[in-house]
């Protein structure tokens, strides 16, 4: 793809909840899973998924349903014994867990939800026999929390994305253009931002059309 040309206009969206996001065939099974934690067979809860398939997103949503603590991984790093104490009072979602650097203060944290009786969600890219904390005590306690992994996406559920994708850069998606980026960019969740971005970036103030499209991510 091309350089783009001029900075595209982006700004943060909002949190979204488990109502506004888009839930479809590919995800619609994990998402009731997650959100029935008393049917848990643990009180923890691993959820894996590739980079740019909502983990995220899905953790936010599953946190502001519960009313329970966010933290991302780099966040829960910083938290001292005490803090860790006040917050297992609560249900909590923890993101990129595989880049926690303490066992010490999940196994912490797992004590201290299991004995309140709350639950913890624990989001990843990876398996947890291949987050950097390494612990056997660690990794035999979440051998008894269920498992499950963010499938690729269908088609009903990246166009969904394409579409929020293209509205957060406030670009405007015709949908000849969105059954051409559904069929060139397949159902891969990481090519769909990088996309949007060349496109908003070098599109400027021309309407988007197919041959713009083409013409901007380098495609004969």
């Amino acid at each position: 793809m091309p350089p783009s040309r001029q900075i595209p206009i982006q700004f943060p969206e909002a949190s979204l909840s488990f109502e506004d996001m888009a839930i479809t065939d590919a995800n619609r099974a994990v998402c009731a899973a997650i959100r029935k934690p008393e049917r848990w067979p643990y009180h923890a809860f691993c959820l894996i998924g590739a980079a740019g398939s909502g983990l995220t997103t899905i953790a936010k949503a599953w946190a502001n349903e519960r009313e329970a603590h966010y933290f991302s991984g780099d966040e829960f790093s910083q938290l001292g014994i005490s803090e860790i104490e006040a917050i297992t009072a609560t249900d909590i979602a923890i993101d990129d867990v595989e880049t926690l650097n303490n066992a010490e203060t999940l196994l912490l944290s797992l004590s201290g939800i299991k004995r309140r009786d709350a639950r913890i969600l624990l989001a990843a890219h990876t398996i947890p026999g291949l987050w950097r904390i390494q612990s056997p005590d660690l990794l035999s306690r979440l051998q008894g929390a269920p498992l499950a992994e963010l499938p690729a996406p269908d088609e009903d559920l990246m166009r969904a994305r394409l579409k929020r994708a293209f509205a957060r850069s406030y670009l405007d998606l015709p949908k000849t253009v969105e059954d051409y980026l559904v069929t060139r960019i397949g159902l891969d969740y990481s090519l769909i931002e990088q996309s949007v971005e060349v496109l908003a970036g070098a599109s400027g103030d021309r309407p988007l059309t197919i041959p713009l499209a083409r013409e901007i991510l380098g495609e004969d």
